[in-house]
């Protein structure tokens, strides 16, 4: 009589729940993604759903090299978004009184929307850390605004 086979039985990977999910199954049955050169793992297969909710909360924090805070993204204080929003409608009223011009306006705009880019724009204020600036700044030192394509390529 053959012995029993004792060897555990090897789960397939589940396919992506549609074609555009950002979260590839990893083989220790979690979803991942590899951001900046690292894997992160964002929850298992069985719910693919708390996994990408998961992600999304973490993603600009990641994506921008910053350790995520788990209350990232905030209902009751104000956003980067938010106060960028505040800016820019300073600065609008301002070009109309003809108190700026519209370039310069437009140069507001864009290093804002830089700004919000790298600091995401769901992220609280009161989230917001010196060492996120100094990170900033020091992009803006190597790259300039716009990452690395800077004010040329838009």
């Amino acid at each position: 009589m053959p012995a029993a086979n004792t060897k555990p039985k090897r789960r397939r990977k589940p396919s992506k729940p549609y074609p555009s999910f950002p979260l590839t199954p990893h083989n220790n049955g979690q979803w991942c993604k590899k951001i900046r050169g690292k894997v992160y793992f964002f929850g298992i297969w069985e719910d693919a759903q708390a996994a990408l909710e998961h992600y999304l909360r973490v993603a600009a924090d990641l994506h921008a090299g910053r350790q995520p805070q788990l209350a990232s993204i905030s209902a009751d204080g104000p956003t980067v978004k938010q106060m960028c929003n505040q800016y820019l409608t300073y600065q609008l009223h301002k070009a109309d009184a003809g108190e700026i011009s519209t370039r310069w306006f437009e140069n507001c705009r864009i290093g804002v929307e830089d700004f919000a880019r790298f600091m995401g724009p769901g992220q609280a204020l009161s989230n917001l850390r010196a060492d996120d600036f100094s990170k900033y700044r020091q992009q803006l030192q190597q790259h300039g605004l716009g990452g690395k394509k800077g004010l040329a390529g838009r």
